[in-house]
């Protein structure tokens, strides 16, 4: 399959990206990436001390811009430590003026000069290209050159599915976070002790309590300026509420509406229970017990409303929001905001159903292009093992931690810094990058306020966690038909989602009815047969 069709999707690239590039003749396309990878092995005839990959220096290209921002710097002092350690050097080939990851991705693919490592964001577009033949085949290769990754895939048994294509093979390795839980509730309860309130246990009783936050002035200035509840993100703080009338799906923001009920995947918003959570939330909205500005206010809410001594409950990450508790303890008086215990459902189930996902979709694989396979292979390797996990969670010793025990202890120099997080410490010296390496949520754990870690512990404790939807993948077909129809599905719920919480247009039999009609008429039966697929093929 290779060269030919590889170099039609590259010339498709380069026509998308307004090209005229001489490098995606087929005389330079990729060799079969099979063939490539068994011609390149070599056998290991000498034995390196240490993690030394080569006996001399050897540099390695990569192609590193993600999330529009994150660009791969030859001059990182964490990579820097890696090439002392490996003799391995990296040179990134990506403009460090260019802004949109996905398009200078594209260019780079369309000029057919592909670097020996190449980092990406979309997975299911980069296994296209590696079964296209762009990329290696990797499962030759870790199975005889890195013992770290092999052992990671065989004790992940997800993540190991996840990074495979949908004809079974790995042409790419993804980043894998670490961590028990990821977002839960937070109540004012300095506003609960004034008001000789509980923390409320059932959805009647949290409708009640921001009632009661609204009327009763809780913080005290004689005005009726209190937001009972409020979220930072203009979509994610309505989905939040859904799970309290038993409509799953909406935790997610990259795979938003779907779930699996028995192995079944359903939607949602497509649900008829969707109708009764909608009725209540728009109820919530119009009495002001949910953020006026909830659509528009934006990533800041969390700061404003908390330093003006307005916000009251909210639904966000335990670690950053139980800092407020450091951070407004001498501007407010009294100023406890706590995790609580998740309300009961109407089908009196406690559930949270935001979870940390097993893996994410950026990472990292070898070109076909690459002399260097089994060393790239290898230096891939090192970020599995002891010391390459430690170096890329924790920085580098003496510098960003020291050794207390057997383990790594940042320094008060970075935990008590007051200008910059830990994590964008780290990650402007090259460390906490989604290249593939498995994270340590003993690193985020330390700069973790005493108050989060409670009610991290809580949550897990008690199972309320829900298990997160799987990360499915789809064939180059699959995905092009997915995107395409979820899209529109997508923006029509959103669209009518916020006419209905807004009051813009009422929620009643007649109107979800004709709802339930377009979602079928933009194809949500399609996709959901699409998706239980896919589900159905990574659940074997």
């Amino acid at each position: 399959m290779g060269n030919k069709k590889w170099m039609k999707t590259s010339a498709l690239m380069m026509m998308a990206a307004g090209l005229l590039l001489a490098g995606c003749s087929s005389n330079n396309g990729p060799q079969n990436s099979g063939n490539q990878a068994n011609a390149s092995k070599e056998p290991d005839t000498e034995q390196l001390s240490g993690h030394l990959i080569v006996k001399d220096p050897l540099e390695l290209t990569i192609h590193m811009h993600f999330s529009d921002k994150f660009i791969f710097d030859d001059n990182w002092p964490i990579f820097k430590q890696a090439e002392t350690m490996t003799n391995i050097k990296l040179k990134g080939t990506a403009s460090k003026a260019a802004t949109n990851s996905k398009e200078l991705f594209n260019t780079m693919m369309a000029s057919g000069k592909i670097p020996d490592l190449v980092h990406h964001q979309i997975k299911e577009q980069y296994d296209s290209l590696g079964i296209e033949g762009a990329f290696l085949e990797l499962d030759g290769l870790i199975e005889e050159h890195a013992p770290n990754i092999k052992k990671f895939l065989s004790e992940h048994p997800d993540a190991a599915k996840y990074m495979k294509a949908s004809n079974d093979k790995t042409y790419f390795l993804n980043f894998t976070p670490d961590g028990p839980a990821a977002k839960g509730w937070f109540v004012r309860q300095d506003w609960l002790n004034k008001l000789n309130l509980e923390q409320p246990k059932t959805v009647d009783e949290l409708y009640e309590v921001l009632k009661a936050f609204k009327e009763k002035d809780p913080n005290g200035n004689g005005a009726n300026d209190e937001i009972p509840y409020f979220s930072r993100s203009k979509l994610d703080g309505i989905y939040d509420l859904l799970i309290q009338w038993g409509v799953q799906g909406g935790a997610d923001a990259s795979k938003r509406g779907f779930y699996a009920d028995n192995g079944v995947v359903k939607y949602g918003m497509y649900e008829p229970g969707y109708k009764t959570a909608i009725e209540n939330i728009a109820k919530w909205y119009k009495e002001g017990l949910i953020d006026k500005e909830v659509f528009t206010r934006g990533p800041k809410a969390r700061d404003i409303l908390l330093g003006d001594n307005v916000g009251g409950m909210t639904h966000d990450w335990f670690a950053s929001t139980a800092n407020f508790n450091d951070i407004l303890s001498s501007k407010v008086q009294g100023f406890s905001f706590v995790p609580m215990t998740p309300p009961a459902n109407t089908d009196g189930k406690i559930l949270e159903e935001s979870s940390r996902k097993g893996t994410h979709a950026s990472g990292w694989g070898i070109s076909a292009e690459s002399k260097h396979p089994v060393e790239a292979i290898k230096y891939m390797d090192f970020w599995f093992s002891e010391e390459g996990r430690r170096l890329m969670n924790f920085g580098i010793e003496g510098k960003h931690y020291d050794l207390v025990d057997g383990k790594p202890k940042f320094k008060d120099s970075v935990l008590k810094n007051t200008e910059k997080t830990v994590i964008q410490q780290l990650q402007e010296e090259g460390g906490q990058i989604e290249l593939a390496f498995h994270q340590d949520y003993a690193y985020e754990e330390q700069w973790t306020n005493p108050t989060a870690l409670e009610g991290i512990n809580e949550y897990v404790n008690n199972g309320y966690i829900m298990k997160a939807y799987p990360p499915v993948s789809y064939t180059d077909e699959e995905r092009s038909k997915f995107e395409e129809l979820n899209a529109a599905v997508l923006t029509f719920v959103e669209e009518k989602l916020q006419k209905w919480v807004l009051g813009a247009e009422p929620i009643n039999d007649e109107t979800f009815g004709k709802y339930i009609k377009q979602l079928e008429d933009l194809g949500i039966k399609e996709l959901l047969q699409l998706e239980q697929g896919a589900y159905d093929r990574f659940m074997k």
